[in-house]
């Protein structure tokens, strides 16, 4: 069964649009050779991309060029998409690296929940087709519709166990996905066979403003840039408003993070997105001035040593009760956050299905983020709000 639709899909491809052979990637510009025979794409909004490191967009002759920067090479583009309208022709010879895609996209794959945030706020949750790790949504909609059966599951977690025959009958014209350090081979698969893949690297950016902005990228394949950037501009506002107020306090609470995996503590370094929401929500955090963007590996004495005093403990890994955490080992009772209840994690909104929306929600509303953390570190700045993402465990 799975070598006829195989078969059936490539036969469809090579009657369209699709149908192109790929070459070694080139250095000189992709603009130089695009030879488009129609240019009926008029493009009246040319979205700006502030915050983000890791992706541009350009608007051009008649198309829109995306392009991806690879996030582990310095000054090396990932992959680039060249945008253009329905009524185009596509080359027939196209660099390795390079995509062409007619938009408005129809359909489409998600291989990260970490983007059902944008479709949602961009009324494009109809164009989802399937996604890895459906089990596990908290979107009422997409939740509803893997209930009912008509939303499949494309795999698990990080693009493993691919489920290549359903994504081959499903035929998405685009896949959005997140490029790990390494490109499993899965995803290799679906490239071989002619699948559009968008990397998607909001989570390599290390601001919160930085990884909200990546909906502008989603937005591109929509026609849905004036929305986006609208979108966009109003939680920046909002956020820089909250940054200056909890720039402005002189009390700072103290706050330890993470939690212990078989014996290693990964903490958040300096330049890591969490502890810039930390920075601009008016915490102390230890290590403010470490140049890092990833996590740091620490034993959990190491921690104590450092964070023992600590104010507020955040995000104890999957606890969801202070006794979750007395009953994991005995040593995390002796942090004073525990000792005096300021504990508080990141599942408020759960779903049945386990489903959190911090996952889905929150990065593309940093506002939100930023709102609770100045809630949690600050309670007398904003006696009347309640948190959104964030709880106290009891």
């Amino acid at each position: 069964m799975k070598q006829i639709l195989l078969i059936l899909f490539v036969i469809v491809l090579s009657g369209g649009c699709n149908n192109y052979k790929r070459k070694e990637v080139h250095r000189q510009d992709v603009s130089a050779q695009i030879r488009m025979k129609k240019e009926k794409f008029d493009f009246s909004f040319t979205p700006q991309v502030k915050h983000a490191k890791g992706f541009s967009i350009e608007v051009k002759n008649g198309f829109k060029e995306i392009t991806v920067y690879n996030p582990w090479k310095k000054d090396i583009v990932l992959k680039k998409y060249i945008l253009i309208s329905q009524e185009c022709e596509v080359p027939d010879d196209i660099p390795e690296n390079v995509f062409y895609v007619k938009t408005p996209v129809k359909s489409v794959a998600l291989f990260s929940n970490s983007h059902i945030g944008s479709f949602a706020e961009l009324g494009l949750l109809d164009k989802i087709v399937g996604l890895t790790r459906a089990n596990r949504i908290y979107n009422n909609n997409l939740q509803s519709r893997f209930n009912k059966g008509s939303l499949p599951n494309l795999g698990g977690a990080h693009n493993t166990n691919l489920d290549i025959e359903k994504i081959v009958e499903l035929a998405p014209e685009l896949i959005i996905l997140s490029a790990l350090n390494e490109v499993k081979a899965g995803e290799t698969h679906l490239n071989k066979i002619g699948f559009n893949m968008a990397y998607a690297l909001n989570w390599m950016e290390s601001t919160p403003l930085g990884r909200a902005e990546w909906i502008k990228f989603i937005a591109a394949f929509f026609n849905k840039d004036l929305e986006a950037n609208n979108f966009f501009e109003n939680v920046e506002s909002r956020y820089v408003k909250l940054q200056k107020m909890a720039g402005k306090l002189e009390k700072k609470s103290s706050v330890v993070m993470g939690w212990s995996y078989s014996g290693v503590w990964y903490v958040p370094g300096g330049r890591n997105y969490m502890v810039n929401y930390l920075r601009d929500a008016g915490a102390n955090y230890f290590l403010l001035a470490d140049t890092t963007r990833g996590s740091i590996p620490m034993s959990v004495e190491s921690v104590m040593d450092h964070c023992s005093e600590a104010d507020i403990w955040l995000s104890p890994g999957q606890s969801k009760s202070l006794k979750e955490i007395e009953n994991a080992d005995h040593i995390y009772t002796q942090f004073k956050a525990y000792r005096n209840g300021d504990v508080y994690n990141i599942y408020k909104l759960l779903s049945l299905s386990g489903g959190s929306d911090w996952w889905e929600t929150a990065p593309i509303r940093p506002d939100l983020v930023l709102k609770d953390l100045i809630k949690v570190f600050h309670p007398e700045i904003l006696p009347q709000d309640t948190t959104y993402f964030i709880s106290k465990l009891q």
